[in-house]
């Protein structure tokens, strides 16, 4: 009977880890092992799968002792934790930022018109590409007008933005042309 709950036991293991390898999330619960980034639950699933697994297939199938069994199934629980818990806390480490640009001055396409006092979205270019941001103006703006952004909100990743008047290639206050 031990053997067949420890294999029930490292097959829900096994199911949560697979579940957390496609991105499935249970809530917003985890305890977090200091700064690696690896939460608890992250680290006990592929412990839980080792130890239910190798202990349980070695009780049903009588190849060992229970103590023996309990013991190797342990053991390869601990390991499968660790490895967990160096893998995670690698790639949360490796993990580096975008650079940031400072986009004031910078010639934007309004995407989602804006409405004098309302914010609206607008398409930006970037040393790495296209971008969508929020933006507000004095003024309104429909689609595919251009603007620069003449401020950023503080507090806020939204920008205010004032409008290009017609055969202007740039705003006086802009620093790139359309």
């Amino acid at each position: 009977m031990l053997g067949i709950v420890l294999l029930a036991i490292g097959l829900v293991g096994l199911f949560l880890t697979l579940l957390s390898l496609i991105g499935f999330e249970f809530g917003s619960f985890d305890i977090h092992l200091g700064d690696s980034g690896a939460g608890l639950v992250s680290v006990a699933t592929p412990f839980l799968t080792g130890f239910g697994l190798l202990s349980g297939g070695l009780i049903v199938f009588d190849i060992t002792s229970t103590p023996l069994a309990l013991l190797s199934g342990a053991v390869v629980g601990i390991l499968l934790g660790l490895v967990a818990f160096a893998l995670l806390g690698y790639l949360v480490g490796s993990e580096e930022e975008l650079p940031s640009y400072d986009l004031v001055g910078s010639t934007v396409r309004i995407v989602e018109p804006v409405v004098q006092g309302r914010f609206g979205t607008a398409e930006v270019r970037t040393p790495l590409g296209a971008r969508q941001i929020t933006v507000t103006s004095d003024e309104s703006l429909a689609h595919n007008e251009h603007a620069v952004i003449v401020d950023k909100i503080d507090g806020r990743e939204s920008f205010h933005v004032s409008s290009i008047t017609f055969g202007e290639t740039t705003h006086p206050e802009g620093n790139e042309h359309l």
